[in-house]
Protein backbone atom coordinates (compact mmCIF):
# COMPACT_ATOMS: atom_id res chain seq x y z
CA UNK A 1 0.00 0.00 0.00
CA UNK A 2 1.35 3.39 -1.01
CA UNK A 3 2.31 5.49 2.01
CA UNK A 4 0.52 8.80 2.31
CA UNK A 5 2.69 11.92 2.09
CA UNK A 6 3.08 13.93 5.31
CA UNK A 7 0.36 16.55 5.83
CA UNK A 8 1.07 20.14 4.88
CA UNK A 9 -2.05 21.56 6.56
CA UNK A 10 -3.86 20.68 9.79
CA UNK A 11 -7.54 21.65 9.80
CA UNK A 12 -9.12 21.85 13.24
CA UNK A 13 -12.90 21.52 13.03
CA UNK A 14 -15.04 19.53 10.60
CA UNK A 15 -18.14 21.65 10.31
CA UNK A 16 -19.08 23.05 6.87
CA UNK A 17 -16.10 25.45 6.83
CA UNK A 18 -13.46 22.89 7.73
CA UNK A 19 -14.98 20.31 5.41
CA UNK A 20 -15.04 22.74 2.48
CA UNK A 21 -11.39 23.65 3.09
CA UNK A 22 -10.49 19.95 3.15
CA UNK A 23 -12.43 19.29 -0.06
CA UNK A 24 -10.69 22.15 -1.85
CA UNK A 25 -7.25 21.04 -0.69
CA UNK A 26 -8.09 17.53 -1.90
CA UNK A 27 -8.95 18.97 -5.33
CA UNK A 28 -5.58 20.73 -5.39
CA UNK A 29 -3.77 17.57 -4.32
CA UNK A 30 -2.41 19.07 -1.08
CA UNK A 31 -1.85 16.57 1.79
CA UNK A 32 -3.78 17.53 4.94
CA UNK A 33 -5.34 16.17 8.09
CA UNK A 34 -8.69 17.26 9.45
CA UNK A 35 -9.68 16.60 13.07
CA UNK A 36 -12.86 17.18 15.05
CA UNK A 37 -13.64 16.59 18.69
CA UNK A 38 -17.18 15.35 17.94
CA UNK A 39 -18.09 11.73 17.25
CA UNK A 40 -19.73 12.42 13.88
CA UNK A 41 -20.98 15.20 11.64
CA UNK A 42 -24.15 16.93 12.80
CA UNK A 43 -27.46 15.12 12.34
CA UNK A 44 -29.43 18.28 13.14
CA UNK A 45 -30.67 20.62 10.43
CA UNK A 46 -29.00 23.77 11.87
CA UNK A 47 -28.04 26.18 9.06
CA UNK A 48 -30.76 25.86 6.48
CA UNK A 49 -30.20 28.12 3.47
CA UNK A 50 -27.42 27.53 0.94
CA UNK A 51 -26.96 30.73 -1.03
CA UNK A 52 -26.31 30.86 -4.78
CA UNK A 53 -22.59 31.58 -4.44
CA UNK A 54 -22.17 28.47 -2.32
CA UNK A 55 -24.04 26.39 -4.90
CA UNK A 56 -21.65 27.79 -7.52
CA UNK A 57 -18.76 26.37 -5.46
CA UNK A 58 -20.58 23.03 -5.38
CA UNK A 59 -20.75 23.35 -9.17
CA UNK A 60 -16.97 23.72 -9.34
CA UNK A 61 -16.80 20.47 -7.36
CA UNK A 62 -19.45 18.75 -9.56
CA UNK A 63 -21.74 18.58 -6.52
CA UNK A 64 -24.37 21.16 -7.50
CA UNK A 65 -26.90 18.74 -8.97
CA UNK A 66 -26.65 16.45 -5.95
CA UNK A 67 -27.17 19.42 -3.63
CA UNK A 68 -30.22 20.50 -5.64
CA UNK A 69 -31.70 17.01 -5.40
CA UNK A 70 -31.22 16.96 -1.63
CA UNK A 71 -32.74 20.41 -1.06
CA UNK A 72 -35.76 22.46 -2.01
CA UNK A 73 -35.97 25.80 -3.78
CA UNK A 74 -37.66 28.46 -1.68
CA UNK A 75 -40.92 29.64 -3.24
CA UNK A 76 -41.95 32.76 -1.33
CA UNK A 77 -41.26 34.88 1.73
CA UNK A 78 -44.18 36.27 3.73
CA UNK A 79 -44.33 38.85 6.50
CA UNK A 80 -47.08 38.31 9.08
CA UNK A 81 -48.00 41.03 11.57
CA UNK A 82 -50.35 40.16 14.44
CA UNK A 83 -51.55 37.10 12.59
CA UNK A 84 -52.32 38.85 9.31
CA UNK A 85 -50.18 38.49 6.20
CA UNK A 86 -48.82 41.93 5.44
CA UNK A 87 -46.54 40.98 2.56
CA UNK A 88 -46.08 38.15 0.07
CA UNK A 89 -42.89 38.11 -1.99
CA UNK A 90 -42.24 35.51 -4.67
CA UNK A 91 -38.57 34.46 -4.54
CA UNK A 92 -38.63 31.59 -7.03
CA UNK A 93 -35.83 32.28 -9.55
CA UNK A 94 -35.49 35.82 -8.17
CA UNK A 95 -31.90 36.04 -9.46
CA UNK A 96 -32.66 34.91 -13.01
CA UNK A 97 -29.85 35.83 -15.37
CA UNK A 98 -27.31 36.43 -12.59
CA UNK A 99 -26.27 32.87 -11.76
CA UNK A 100 -27.07 29.30 -12.80
CA UNK A 101 -28.76 28.98 -9.38
CA UNK A 102 -31.06 32.03 -9.10
CA UNK A 103 -32.88 31.02 -5.92
CA UNK A 104 -32.54 30.27 -2.21
CA UNK A 105 -31.76 26.59 -1.74
CA UNK A 106 -33.24 25.12 1.43
CA UNK A 107 -30.70 22.45 2.39
CA UNK A 108 -30.19 21.34 5.97
CA UNK A 109 -26.68 21.60 7.38
CA UNK A 110 -26.67 17.88 8.18
CA UNK A 111 -27.12 17.14 4.47
CA UNK A 112 -24.53 19.73 3.46
CA UNK A 113 -21.99 18.16 5.81
CA UNK A 114 -22.78 14.65 4.55
CA UNK A 115 -22.32 15.87 0.96
CA UNK A 116 -18.86 17.22 1.80
CA UNK A 117 -17.91 14.19 3.91
CA UNK A 118 -18.82 11.89 1.02
CA UNK A 119 -16.77 14.03 -1.37
CA UNK A 120 -13.73 13.53 0.86
CA UNK A 121 -14.36 9.82 1.30
CA UNK A 122 -14.53 9.27 -2.46
CA UNK A 123 -11.05 10.78 -2.68
CA UNK A 124 -9.59 8.67 0.07
CA UNK A 125 -9.79 11.20 2.92
CA UNK A 126 -11.49 10.88 6.29
CA UNK A 127 -12.15 13.17 9.22
CA UNK A 128 -10.34 12.07 12.38
CA UNK A 129 -13.28 12.09 14.79
CA UNK A 130 -13.15 12.39 18.58
CA UNK A 131 -9.74 13.98 18.14
CA UNK A 132 -8.97 17.25 19.89
CA UNK A 133 -6.26 19.86 19.53
CA UNK A 134 -4.47 20.26 22.85
CA UNK A 135 -1.93 22.94 22.00
CA UNK A 136 0.47 24.12 19.32
CA UNK A 137 3.49 26.30 18.76
CA UNK A 138 4.81 27.89 15.60
CA UNK A 139 8.02 29.37 14.26
CA UNK A 140 8.97 30.88 10.92
CA UNK A 141 8.90 27.48 9.20
CA UNK A 142 6.50 25.06 10.92
CA UNK A 143 3.55 24.59 13.25
CA UNK A 144 3.99 21.88 15.88
CA UNK A 145 0.65 20.64 17.20
CA UNK A 146 -0.29 18.17 19.92
CA UNK A 147 -3.56 16.33 19.40
CA UNK A 148 -5.39 13.73 21.50
CA UNK A 149 -7.19 10.81 19.85
CA UNK A 150 -10.29 8.98 21.03
CA UNK A 151 -8.14 6.36 22.77
CA UNK A 152 -6.55 9.19 24.79
CA UNK A 153 -3.29 8.70 22.95
CA UNK A 154 -1.48 11.94 22.25
CA UNK A 155 0.32 12.67 18.99
CA UNK A 156 2.73 15.43 18.03
CA UNK A 157 2.76 16.41 14.38
CA UNK A 158 4.38 19.12 12.32
CA UNK A 159 2.67 20.92 9.44
CA UNK A 160 3.32 24.00 7.38
CA UNK A 161 0.02 25.65 8.28
CA UNK A 162 -2.80 25.25 10.77
CA UNK A 163 -6.38 26.42 10.15
CA UNK A 164 -8.82 26.93 12.98
CA UNK A 165 -12.32 26.16 11.74
CA UNK A 166 -13.35 25.08 15.21
CA UNK A 167 -16.34 27.32 15.78
CA UNK A 168 -17.33 30.13 18.08
CA UNK A 169 -15.40 28.69 21.04
CA UNK A 170 -12.27 28.20 18.95
CA UNK A 171 -9.29 26.68 20.74
CA UNK A 172 -7.05 27.89 17.91
CA UNK A 173 -8.24 31.47 18.26
CA UNK A 174 -7.82 31.42 22.03
CA UNK A 175 -4.29 30.03 21.87
CA UNK A 176 -3.36 32.60 19.23
CA UNK A 177 -4.70 35.24 21.62
CA UNK A 178 -6.60 37.01 18.83
CA UNK A 179 -9.31 39.37 20.16
CA UNK A 180 -12.92 38.40 19.32
CA UNK A 181 -14.55 41.79 19.69
CA UNK A 182 -18.29 42.24 19.91
CA UNK A 183 -21.07 41.34 22.30
CA UNK A 184 -23.75 38.80 23.16
CA UNK A 185 -27.36 39.90 22.73
CA UNK A 186 -29.52 39.96 25.81
CA UNK A 187 -32.40 38.55 23.78
CA UNK A 188 -32.05 34.78 23.29
CA UNK A 189 -33.64 32.75 20.52
CA UNK A 190 -34.86 29.18 20.31
CA UNK A 191 -34.25 26.96 17.29
CA UNK A 192 -36.73 24.14 16.77
CA UNK A 193 -37.57 21.50 14.17
CA UNK A 194 -41.12 20.20 14.42
CA UNK A 195 -44.45 19.94 12.64
CA UNK A 196 -46.38 23.20 12.33
CA UNK A 197 -50.03 23.90 11.60
CA UNK A 198 -50.46 27.24 9.81
CA UNK A 199 -53.43 28.78 8.07
CA UNK A 200 -51.12 29.72 5.20
CA UNK A 201 -49.42 27.62 2.49
CA UNK A 202 -46.99 25.31 4.30
CA UNK A 203 -44.31 25.34 1.60
CA UNK A 204 -43.45 29.05 1.96
CA UNK A 205 -41.32 30.98 4.47
CA UNK A 206 -42.89 33.28 7.08
CA UNK A 207 -41.53 36.03 9.29
CA UNK A 208 -44.03 36.81 12.02
CA UNK A 209 -44.13 39.84 14.33
CA UNK A 210 -46.26 40.61 17.36
CA UNK A 211 -46.01 43.01 20.28
CA UNK A 212 -44.22 40.49 22.51
CA UNK A 213 -42.71 37.94 20.13
CA UNK A 214 -40.99 37.25 16.84
CA UNK A 215 -40.75 33.97 14.91
CA UNK A 216 -39.58 32.66 11.57
CA UNK A 217 -40.99 29.56 9.86
CA UNK A 218 -38.91 27.74 7.23
CA UNK A 219 -40.28 24.60 5.52
CA UNK A 220 -38.16 21.45 5.61
CA UNK A 221 -38.71 18.10 3.94
CA UNK A 222 -41.19 15.44 5.13
CA UNK A 223 -43.70 17.95 6.45
CA UNK A 224 -41.34 19.39 9.03
CA UNK A 225 -40.59 23.04 9.68
CA UNK A 226 -37.72 25.01 11.17
CA UNK A 227 -38.98 27.53 13.71
CA UNK A 228 -36.78 30.29 15.11
CA UNK A 229 -38.18 32.67 17.66
CA UNK A 230 -37.72 34.78 20.74
CA UNK A 231 -37.67 32.95 24.04
CA UNK A 232 -40.80 33.40 26.21
CA UNK A 233 -40.25 36.14 28.77
CA UNK A 234 -40.73 33.72 31.66
CA UNK A 235 -37.85 31.57 30.36
CA UNK A 236 -35.30 34.31 29.74
CA UNK A 237 -31.99 33.71 31.50
CA UNK A 238 -32.33 29.94 31.47
CA UNK A 239 -29.51 27.72 30.21
CA UNK A 240 -31.92 25.26 28.58
CA UNK A 241 -35.40 25.31 27.12
CA UNK A 242 -38.03 22.61 26.62
CA UNK A 243 -40.42 22.24 23.71
CA UNK A 244 -43.34 22.52 26.12
CA UNK A 245 -42.12 25.90 27.33
CA UNK A 246 -41.99 27.20 23.76
CA UNK A 247 -45.24 25.61 22.56
CA UNK A 248 -47.23 26.87 25.54
CA UNK A 249 -49.00 30.13 24.64
CA UNK A 250 -46.96 30.26 21.37
CA UNK A 251 -50.01 31.23 19.31
CA UNK A 252 -51.10 33.77 21.90
CA UNK A 253 -47.67 35.43 22.02
CA UNK A 254 -47.61 35.74 18.22
CA UNK A 255 -51.34 36.66 18.06
CA UNK A 256 -51.46 34.08 15.28
CA UNK A 257 -53.41 30.91 14.46
CA UNK A 258 -50.53 28.44 14.71
CA UNK A 259 -49.66 25.28 16.64
CA UNK A 260 -46.47 23.26 17.13
CA UNK A 261 -46.21 19.46 17.61
CA UNK A 262 -43.90 16.45 17.33
CA UNK A 263 -40.55 18.15 17.99
CA UNK A 264 -37.36 16.56 16.63
CA UNK A 265 -34.91 18.79 18.47
CA UNK A 266 -34.78 22.15 20.17
CA UNK A 267 -31.87 24.35 21.17
CA UNK A 268 -31.39 27.63 22.95
CA UNK A 269 -29.48 30.06 20.79
CA UNK A 270 -27.52 32.86 22.42
CA UNK A 271 -26.97 35.19 19.50
CA UNK A 272 -23.70 37.10 19.23
CA UNK A 273 -22.07 39.52 16.88
CA UNK A 274 -18.30 39.25 17.02
CA UNK A 275 -15.36 39.28 14.62
CA UNK A 276 -11.64 38.74 15.02
CA UNK A 277 -9.11 41.48 14.51
CA UNK A 278 -6.91 39.18 12.40
CA UNK A 279 -7.73 36.18 10.21
CA UNK A 280 -4.08 35.18 10.23
CA UNK A 281 -1.25 35.07 12.73
CA UNK A 282 2.00 33.66 11.43
CA UNK A 283 1.38 30.23 9.94
CA UNK A 284 -2.09 29.94 11.49
CA UNK A 285 -5.43 31.02 10.03
CA UNK A 286 -9.02 31.34 11.26
CA UNK A 287 -12.15 30.67 9.20
CA UNK A 288 -15.90 30.44 9.67
CA UNK A 289 -17.39 30.85 13.14
CA UNK A 290 -13.91 30.87 14.65
CA UNK A 291 -13.43 34.23 12.92
CA UNK A 292 -16.93 35.74 12.93
CA UNK A 293 -20.32 35.02 14.44
CA UNK A 294 -23.53 36.96 14.03
CA UNK A 295 -27.29 36.66 14.22
CA UNK A 296 -29.06 34.19 11.88
CA UNK A 297 -30.80 37.07 10.09
CA UNK A 298 -30.23 36.76 6.34
CA UNK A 299 -28.91 33.18 6.45
CA UNK A 300 -25.32 34.30 5.94
CA UNK A 301 -23.30 32.48 8.60
CA UNK A 302 -22.56 29.05 7.14
CA UNK A 303 -22.29 30.50 3.64
CA UNK A 304 -19.72 33.05 4.76
CA UNK A 305 -17.66 30.25 6.31
CA UNK A 306 -17.77 28.33 3.02
CA UNK A 307 -16.54 31.47 1.24
CA UNK A 308 -13.69 31.82 3.77
CA UNK A 309 -12.58 28.27 3.00
CA UNK A 310 -12.89 28.78 -0.75
CA UNK A 311 -10.80 31.95 -0.60
CA UNK A 312 -8.08 30.42 1.56
CA UNK A 313 -7.76 26.96 0.01
CA UNK A 314 -6.25 27.85 -3.36
CA UNK A 315 -3.80 30.27 -1.76
CA UNK A 316 -2.63 27.63 0.74
CA UNK A 317 -2.40 25.11 -2.09
CA UNK A 318 -0.13 27.31 -4.19
CA UNK A 319 2.04 28.08 -1.17
CA UNK A 320 2.26 24.38 -0.26
CA UNK A 321 3.25 23.51 -3.83
CA UNK A 322 5.97 26.14 -3.88
CA UNK A 323 4.19 28.23 -6.50
CA UNK A 324 3.28 31.33 -4.49
CA UNK A 325 4.98 33.96 -2.41
CA UNK A 326 4.08 35.03 1.11
CA UNK A 327 2.24 38.06 -0.29
CA UNK A 328 -0.49 35.79 -1.63
CA UNK A 329 -1.30 34.38 1.82
CA UNK A 330 -1.48 37.91 3.22
CA UNK A 331 -4.46 38.62 0.96
CA UNK A 332 -6.67 36.16 2.88
CA UNK A 333 -7.11 38.50 5.84
CA UNK A 334 -7.20 41.58 3.60
CA UNK A 335 -10.07 40.14 1.53
CA UNK A 336 -12.17 38.28 4.07
CA UNK A 337 -11.93 40.52 7.16
CA UNK A 338 -13.90 43.43 5.59
CA UNK A 339 -16.61 40.99 4.48
CA UNK A 340 -16.94 39.59 8.01
CA UNK A 341 -16.95 42.97 9.75
CA UNK A 342 -19.56 44.36 7.35
CA UNK A 343 -21.73 41.28 7.83
CA UNK A 344 -21.55 41.55 11.61
CA UNK A 345 -22.67 45.17 11.44
CA UNK A 346 -25.56 44.62 9.03
CA UNK A 347 -26.94 41.53 10.77
CA UNK A 348 -26.63 43.36 14.10
CA UNK A 349 -28.86 46.15 12.84
CA UNK A 350 -31.37 43.70 11.37
CA UNK A 351 -31.44 41.63 14.57
CA UNK A 352 -32.17 44.72 16.65
CA UNK A 353 -35.04 45.64 14.35
CA UNK A 354 -36.78 42.29 14.77
CA UNK A 355 -36.11 41.66 18.49
CA UNK A 356 -35.65 45.00 20.26
CA UNK A 357 -37.91 45.67 23.26
CA UNK A 358 -37.44 49.41 22.94
CA UNK A 359 -40.95 51.00 22.68
CA UNK A 360 -39.96 53.18 19.73
CA UNK A 361 -38.44 50.23 17.87
CA UNK A 362 -41.54 48.16 18.60
CA UNK A 363 -43.69 50.88 17.04
CA UNK A 364 -41.47 50.96 13.98
CA UNK A 365 -41.52 47.16 13.70
CA UNK A 366 -45.27 46.76 14.14
CA UNK A 367 -46.66 49.79 12.34
CA UNK A 368 -44.09 51.56 10.18
CA UNK A 369 -42.14 48.69 8.60
CA UNK A 370 -45.21 46.78 7.34
CA UNK A 371 -46.50 49.87 5.53
CA UNK A 372 -43.08 50.60 4.08
CA UNK A 373 -42.67 47.00 2.91
CA UNK A 374 -46.13 46.89 1.35
CA UNK A 375 -45.20 49.95 -0.68
CA UNK A 376 -41.51 49.41 -1.36
CA UNK A 377 -41.22 45.67 -1.99
CA UNK A 378 -43.68 45.42 -4.93
CA UNK A 379 -42.02 48.49 -6.45
CA UNK A 380 -38.55 47.01 -5.92
CA UNK A 381 -39.60 43.73 -7.53
CA UNK A 382 -40.59 45.65 -10.66
CA UNK A 383 -37.30 47.55 -10.76
CA UNK A 384 -34.65 45.23 -12.15
CA UNK A 385 -31.72 47.16 -10.67
CA UNK A 386 -33.11 47.05 -7.13
CA UNK A 387 -34.17 43.41 -7.44
CA UNK A 388 -30.74 42.39 -8.70
CA UNK A 389 -28.94 44.39 -6.02
CA UNK A 390 -30.96 42.69 -3.31
CA UNK A 391 -30.31 39.23 -4.69
CA UNK A 392 -26.60 39.88 -5.20
CA UNK A 393 -26.32 40.93 -1.57
CA UNK A 394 -28.14 38.03 0.08
CA UNK A 395 -26.85 35.38 -2.34
CA UNK A 396 -23.22 36.56 -1.88
CA UNK A 397 -22.57 36.62 -5.64
CA UNK A 398 -22.09 40.37 -5.27
CA UNK A 399 -19.11 40.02 -2.92
CA UNK A 400 -16.00 41.55 -4.45
CA UNK A 401 -12.37 42.17 -3.56
CA UNK A 402 -11.79 45.38 -5.49
CA UNK A 403 -9.63 46.86 -2.71
CA UNK A 404 -7.34 43.82 -2.56
CA UNK A 405 -3.72 44.02 -3.66
CA UNK A 406 -4.56 41.02 -5.85
CA UNK A 407 -7.03 43.10 -7.86
CA UNK A 408 -5.21 45.23 -10.44
CA UNK A 409 -5.33 46.33 -14.07
CA UNK A 410 -3.04 47.70 -16.74
CA UNK A 411 -2.65 51.41 -15.86
CA UNK A 412 -3.07 52.46 -19.50
CA UNK A 413 -6.30 50.54 -20.06
CA UNK A 414 -9.77 51.95 -20.39
CA UNK A 415 -12.94 49.89 -20.00
CA UNK A 416 -16.66 50.70 -20.19
CA UNK A 417 -18.18 51.48 -16.78
CA UNK A 418 -20.32 48.33 -16.79
CA UNK A 419 -17.38 46.00 -17.50
CA UNK A 420 -16.47 43.66 -14.62
CA UNK A 421 -13.68 45.06 -12.48
CA UNK A 422 -10.67 43.39 -10.87
CA UNK A 423 -11.91 41.77 -7.67
CA UNK A 424 -15.39 41.05 -9.03
CA UNK A 425 -16.71 37.55 -9.45
CA UNK A 426 -16.73 36.62 -13.13
CA UNK A 427 -20.18 37.63 -14.42
CA UNK A 428 -22.61 34.93 -15.39
CA UNK A 429 -23.23 34.45 -19.09
CA UNK A 430 -25.07 31.23 -19.96
CA UNK A 431 -23.93 29.18 -22.90
CA UNK A 432 -26.32 29.01 -25.83
CA UNK A 433 -26.48 26.95 -29.00
CA UNK A 434 -24.52 29.64 -30.81
CA UNK A 435 -22.34 31.24 -28.12
CA UNK A 436 -20.00 30.34 -25.26
CA UNK A 437 -20.78 30.99 -21.59
CA UNK A 438 -18.56 32.00 -18.70
CA UNK A 439 -19.19 29.28 -16.11
CA UNK A 440 -17.51 26.44 -17.98
CA UNK A 441 -14.87 28.79 -19.38
CA UNK A 442 -13.31 29.49 -15.97
CA UNK A 443 -14.21 26.27 -14.18
CA UNK A 444 -11.42 24.39 -12.45
CA UNK A 445 -8.64 24.90 -9.91
CA UNK A 446 -6.19 26.92 -12.02
CA UNK A 447 -5.83 30.54 -12.98
CA UNK A 448 -7.44 31.32 -16.32
CA UNK A 449 -6.03 33.77 -18.82
CA UNK A 450 -8.84 34.72 -21.17
CA UNK A 451 -7.31 36.36 -24.25
CA UNK A 452 -9.51 38.50 -26.46
CA UNK A 453 -7.35 38.53 -29.57
CA UNK A 454 -9.83 40.26 -31.88
CA UNK A 455 -10.02 39.65 -35.60
CA UNK A 456 -6.37 40.30 -36.40
CA UNK A 457 -3.36 37.99 -36.51
CA UNK A 458 -3.00 35.56 -33.60
CA UNK A 459 0.80 35.80 -33.44
CA UNK A 460 0.92 38.24 -30.52
CA UNK A 461 -1.58 36.18 -28.51
CA UNK A 462 0.43 33.03 -29.16
CA UNK A 463 3.60 34.76 -27.96
CA UNK A 464 1.90 35.73 -24.70
CA UNK A 465 0.78 32.15 -24.14
CA UNK A 466 4.19 30.71 -24.92
CA UNK A 467 5.97 33.13 -22.59
CA UNK A 468 3.62 32.43 -19.67
CA UNK A 469 3.77 28.68 -20.25
CA UNK A 470 7.52 28.80 -19.97
CA UNK A 471 7.42 30.86 -16.78
CA UNK A 472 4.39 29.45 -14.94
CA UNK A 473 3.66 26.17 -16.73
CA UNK A 474 0.68 24.36 -15.11
CA UNK A 475 -0.53 27.35 -13.08
CA UNK A 476 -2.56 28.89 -15.89
CA UNK A 477 -5.20 27.62 -18.28
CA UNK A 478 -5.30 29.62 -21.53
CA UNK A 479 -8.31 30.56 -23.62
CA UNK A 480 -7.72 32.42 -26.88
CA UNK A 481 -11.02 33.96 -28.03
CA UNK A 482 -11.06 35.36 -31.53
CA UNK A 483 -13.88 37.79 -32.29
CA UNK A 484 -16.54 35.80 -34.09
CA UNK A 485 -20.24 35.03 -33.75
CA UNK A 486 -19.78 32.47 -30.96
CA UNK A 487 -17.65 34.83 -28.82
CA UNK A 488 -19.32 38.19 -29.50
CA UNK A 489 -21.43 38.00 -26.32
CA UNK A 490 -18.29 37.34 -24.26
CA UNK A 491 -16.57 40.39 -25.74
CA UNK A 492 -19.60 42.51 -24.80
CA UNK A 493 -19.92 41.03 -21.29
CA UNK A 494 -16.28 41.78 -20.50
CA UNK A 495 -16.36 45.24 -22.13
CA UNK A 496 -13.72 44.24 -24.64
CA UNK A 497 -13.80 46.49 -27.72
CA UNK A 498 -10.72 45.25 -29.60
CA UNK A 499 -8.01 43.23 -27.88
CA UNK A 500 -7.00 42.53 -24.29
CA UNK A 501 -7.27 39.92 -21.58
CA UNK A 502 -8.72 39.04 -18.20
CA UNK A 503 -6.77 37.01 -15.64
CA UNK A 504 -9.14 35.00 -13.42
CA UNK A 505 -8.31 33.48 -10.03
CA UNK A 506 -9.04 29.83 -9.12
CA UNK A 507 -12.04 31.07 -7.10
CA UNK A 508 -13.48 32.72 -10.25
CA UNK A 509 -12.81 36.30 -9.10
CA UNK A 510 -11.05 38.58 -11.57
CA UNK A 511 -7.44 39.24 -10.63
CA UNK A 512 -6.26 41.45 -13.49
CA UNK A 513 -7.47 43.00 -16.73
CA UNK A 514 -5.92 44.80 -19.68
CA UNK A 515 -7.45 46.47 -22.72
CA UNK A 516 -4.41 45.60 -24.84
CA UNK A 517 -2.18 42.57 -25.31
CA UNK A 518 0.77 44.27 -23.62
CA UNK A 519 2.20 42.30 -20.69
CA UNK A 520 4.92 44.47 -19.11
CA UNK A 521 2.80 45.58 -16.13
CA UNK A 522 1.09 42.18 -15.93
CA UNK A 523 4.43 40.36 -15.68
CA UNK A 524 5.45 42.54 -12.74
CA UNK A 525 2.08 41.83 -11.13
CA UNK A 526 2.55 38.06 -11.46
CA UNK A 527 6.06 38.21 -10.00
CA UNK A 528 4.71 39.93 -6.91
CA UNK A 529 2.56 36.92 -5.96
CA UNK A 530 3.70 33.84 -7.89
CA UNK A 531 6.92 31.90 -8.25
CA UNK A 532 8.13 30.86 -11.65
CA UNK A 533 7.93 27.08 -11.92
CA UNK A 534 10.90 25.63 -13.78
CA UNK A 535 10.31 22.19 -12.26
CA UNK A 536 6.57 21.97 -12.85
CA UNK A 537 5.13 19.63 -15.43
CA UNK A 538 4.07 21.19 -18.72
CA UNK A 539 0.46 22.27 -19.13
CA UNK A 540 -1.92 21.36 -21.93
CA UNK A 541 -1.90 23.32 -25.20
CA UNK A 542 -3.81 26.46 -25.98
CA UNK A 543 -7.56 26.04 -25.63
Amino acid sequence: MKEKPPPRVLIVGAGPTGLMLACQLALHGVPFRIIDKNEDHTTQSRALVVQARSVEIFGQMDLAQEALQLGEKAKAVNVVVNGKRALHMNVRDIGEGLTPYPYLLMLEQSKTEKLLNDFLAHRGHTVERQTALLDFTQDAHLVTATIKHTNRQEEVLQVDWLVGADGAHSVVRDQLNIPFAGKTYQQSLFVLDCEVSLHFPSDEMYIAFAESAFAGFFPLTNGRCRVIGTVPEACEGKDALSFEEVAKDFAQRLNMDVSLRNPEWIALYHSHHRAVSAFRKGRCFLAGDAAHIHSPVGAQGMNTGLQDAYNLAWKLALAAQGKAKEALLDTYHAERAPIAHNLVQTTDRAFNVVTSKDPLMKTVRMHVLPVLMQTAVPLAQKQRFIRELGFKTISQIGIHYRQSDLSQEDPHSSFPHQAPKPGDRVPYLPATEHSMGTQDLVKGIQFHLVLFSGEETQEEAQQIVQKLKEEYLDLIAFHNLRLQASTKALYETFGMKKQGYYFVRPDSHIAYRSASLGTHHFSAYLERFLLRGSTMKAFSPLA
